[in-house]
Formats: structure tokens, sequence, C-alpha cells
């Protein structure tokens, strides 16, 4: 055995087989570190985050959270088409803003399927809707998920043995899958039937009315009249509210085919009901908009009103150029740190909104007001180690699965800076090589976040 892998055996044998302080096994861990050269820097990462983990603590112990969830039903594209009698060859590659029969369906799935592009559509016509779930109920190769974001968060938060109150719109399948995680949505918030969204999915090579797909993607459609109202927020009570000590608020991108008033009118009674509690750390968490007035409005009459704000790359630069910032380029920080700082810069020194926390794939951002939140260091971190567990469906980081995509100078769970009136904590991410969970990451980040950190 060569010098420095005997040191560094010795090392190791001295924390786990001797009493030692926190402090000294510390100084063990560090120095260990510096001699084992030949470890990769994911490897080393990974060590790392495991003692953050170790020392850090959950500061809270329930949340609310509301206010969309639904079951995602995940399918082939073309043989759903095939179950509804269409035929390739009779298509016609066509966008269209909503669907209102089985023909439009088939024309826009074709359009974006050529395209090889992401999309979603309502489904406007009941009629039409029927038939499209009477085929969908007698396809054999198909599975229902858990969806919505506020659905997700709630199945996130469940590893961490919290109370939850979960408000949203909770049919039989979504309530059954729940429960599997220990997760119940409140009695008021249950109802017959399940919101569906289907997900009409396509290979790399698939071929379909002339065209093979050269990349995997998926189409989505629904008919989903509860979350597109936000009905969920009946919900919202005194009752649900008091006690607990976040509330998390998601879900509300679903308004923005509503007219003007009626969004106003959702946005307003939320706001209106989390005002009377002063305790609770209120986050929103967005989702991706298209709508900039709605956004605006979103921000200025409920962001401004929370104390914590998350979001991903997409809506980040959404927000910016709807605020009047610059388009945000993940690959270059000063532009994503310039984005955060105008977020509370437009906010307002004597607004509720202190923290943003922003995740794209290679590393998360929290940008918080100096002085008004307790261990947000140790909150962003927590939230890339989940993210990367998560990714890779372990219980553990298993480094060679891993790869570090940040190019930060420093191989460390966070770095903190301040930024003004403003302390920045960024955090790298080890990149699941091959995903198995990526719907949800987002949320499950920001949830993951909440549990250890509070504000002053």
């Amino acid at each position: 055995m060569r010098y420095k892998e005997a040191v560094f055996v010795g090392l190791v044998a001295t924390i786990l087989y001797f009493d030692v302080t926190k402090e000294y096994k510390e100084q063990i861990w560090q120095f260990s570190e510096n001699l084992m050269i030949w470890r990769t820097s994911e490897s080393v990462l990974v060590g790392r985050f495991d003692r953050l983990a170790d020392k850090s603590n959950v500061l809270v112990d329930s949340f609310f959270i509301g206010f969309n969830g639904n079951i995602d039903v995940i399918l082939n594209g073309q043989n759903l088409l095939k179950k509804l009698g269409v035929s390739a060859d009779d298509v016609t590659a066509e966008d269209k803003l909503v669907i209102s029969s089985v023909d439009d369906l088939a024309s826009v799935f074709t359009h974006y399927f050529k395209q090889e592009t992401a999309a979603e559509r309502a489904v406007v016509e009941e009629s039409s809707w029927q038939e499209m779930l009477k085929a969908i109920n007698e396809m054999e190769e198909k599975t229902n998920f858990i969806g919505g974001n506020a659905a997700l968060i709630a199945r996130t938060m469940s590893y961490s043995n919290i109370k939850i109150k979960l408000a949203v719109p909770g049919g039989p399948e979504l309530i059954k899958q729940l429960k599997e995680y220990g997760v119940s949505v409140m009695e008021n918030c249950k109802q017959s039937y399940d919101e569906l969204h289907v997900i009409m999915e396509y290979g790399v090579g698939e071929e379909f009315a002339g065209h093979t797909a050269k990349r995997a993607n998926r189409f989505i459609f629904s008919r989903d009249i509860a979350n597109s109202q936000m009905s969920a927020t009946n919900c919202l009570t005194d009752e649900a509210v008091s006690g607990v000590d976040v509330v998390v608020i998601a879900g509300f991108h679903m308004l923005e085919t509503l007219p003007t008033v009626q969004q106003h009118a959702v946005i307003n009674s939320v706001r209106e009901k989390l005002s009377l509690h002063k305790k609770q750390t209120i986050h929103l968490e967005l989702a991706s908009m298209t709508n900039r007035a709605f956004l605006l409005d979103l921000f200025n009459m409920l962001a401004v009103y929370s104390h914590s704000l998350g979001l991903n790359e997409a809506e980040l630069d959404f927000l910016s150029v709807s605020l009047g910032g610059d388009r945000v380029e993940v690959k270059d920080i000063s532009s994503v740190k310039a984005a955060l700082v105008l977020i509370l810069e437009k906010a307002g020194s004597e607004s509720s909104l202190t923290r943003v926390h922003f995740h794209c794939l290679t590393y998360h951002i929290i940008l918080e007001r100096k002085g008004r939140w307790k261990n947000s260091a140790n909150s962003v971190a927590m939230g890339t180690y989940t993210a990367a567990k998560f990714a890779c469906d372990t219980p553990t980081i298993v480094p060679s699965n891993h790869e570090l995509r940040f190019l930060g100078t420093d191989v460390k769970p966070v770095v903190t800076e301040d930024v003004g009136v403003y302390t920045l904590h960024i955090s790298p991410v080890l990149v699941c090589k091959q995903p198995l969970k990526t719907v949800g990451l987002g949320d499950s980040i920001s949830a993951t976040g909440l549990l250890y950190t509070t504000k002053t």
C-alpha cells in the first residue's frame, strides 16, 4: 500500500473506531481529502454532501401545500391514435390553440411530432374528451403517476416524516397513490373523479405521418376543470393554515386561460386569506407560463406578499424580461445573479418577499435579503443533494452515476458571497447520468430547501 493511501485508511479508522469530537472528525476529513488526489471531483463532493447532510437538522415540522394535483396517464401516442381509429396516412399536421375533436388531437400531435418539441393543449368539447377517455381506458399499456406541482411537492416532503395538509382536487386514483407515501388529501378537497393529464410519448426512431423522430418527446392534453379554476383554493381556511410552519402555494399557471377578472378573483382570495396568518412562511412556486400580463399580475398581486419564491431557468428568464430586465443564460451566472437581484429589487425593501430559490440542471442558487433567513446555505445544498438522489432514484449518491458539470472553482456543497444588501448561496448539482425520475424534480428541490430554513 502506498504511503498516502495508508495514512488515509488510518484516519478513516480513527473516525470509525474511536470516540473523537465532531470538530476533530471534521479536521480529519479535511486532511484526508487533501491526501486523496486520486479521487474524482464527484467522489470528493459526494463525501462533503454526505457529511453536510449528517449535520443538517430539519427546522420545521408541518406544511400546508396547495393547490394543483392530477393523475398523469403516460402512454404511447401512436397507440392511442390507432385506438381512436386515426390513420397516419390521413392526418394533416396542423397546430391549434385548443382541441375540439379527435381529428384536432391527431393534427396537433402530428404537428409537434414532426417538430419533435413538447407541447400541451386543452380539450374543450366534453363529448370528444369522453371519446378519448374510452379509448384510453381500453388500452392495456399505460401507466398512472402522481401529477401536479402541489401533489408532487407533498410526495417529496413525505420522506421527511413531517405533517402535511394537502389541498388538491383529489380523485380516487390520486388519493390511492398519495396514500402509498403516507399523504392524505384534505377531506373537503376530495372529488369523485380524477383530473387526468394524458401524456402521449414517442421514442427515438418512431415513424409517423412520414416523419422519423430523432429524439424522444411528448405531447400532453387534458380537460382539467378543477385545476384550471383552482377549485382547491376553497380549502384554504383558517383552520387548515393555523398551526402549520410553512404554506407552499403552487399551480397558478393553470389560471392563464381564464378571463382576467377570474384570475384576479382567485389570486386576491388567496392573498387575503394568507394575510391573516403572520407567523407562517409563505412560499410561492412558479411554473411555465406564456402570458406576460398574467405573470406580472401574479408577481405584483401575490409574489410580493409571499416570503419566498421558487423558479427554474425558463421561469426566471420570462420573469426577468417581464420585469424589464435582460434575458437569462444559465451558463452565464452573472446574468442569473442579475435577474435574481432584479426580482427582489422590484419587490421592494418593504416587501415580504426576501428570498428566491433558483434551480437549473447544473446548479442552484438562493438569494436572500441579509438578516431575514436562517440556515440558507444548508437549505440550498440540501435541495441539490435531494435532487441528485431523486433523479437516479437511489437512497444514496453513487459518484460513478453522477457528473459535476458546474464550472465553479471550489468543489464544495455550497459557496456563499455578498451581493450588496443580499447574500447569495450557490450549490453545484451532481447530475444523474441516467435519470429515472425527472417529473417533479424542480418541486422536490424547492420543497426540500424549505425544511432547513426559517425566516427571522
